[in-house]
């Protein structure tokens, strides 16, 4: 699937984001979900600008040129159940 502005994607958060998060309250999650507020590239691996969501009162994130991937820091789409 091609990345495009609006689509639901999962991030993976990092150690620190996961740390950072604690403090303010929330979990611990290892994949939170992620809104495509960008996209450079036209290709299925372009880099995208995340609006991360947050569970709970806190300010959402935003992520910039994040790459497609299982990695920490990386976004892929959903899985299908």
């Amino acid at each position: 699937m091609k990345p495009t502005i609006g689509r639901i994607v999962v991030y993976n958060t990092t150690e620190e984001e996961k740390q950072a998060l604690w403090k303010l309250g929330n979990n611990r999650q290892d994949k939170l979900p992620a809104v495509i507020v960008a996209v450079w590239g036209e290709s299925e691996d372009s880099c995208v600008n995340l609006k991360v969501i947050v569970d709970g009162p806190h300010p959402d994130l935003w992520k910039t040129s994040i790459q497609r991937g299982d990695q920490p820091g990386g976004w892929n789409w959903p899985e299908k159940v």
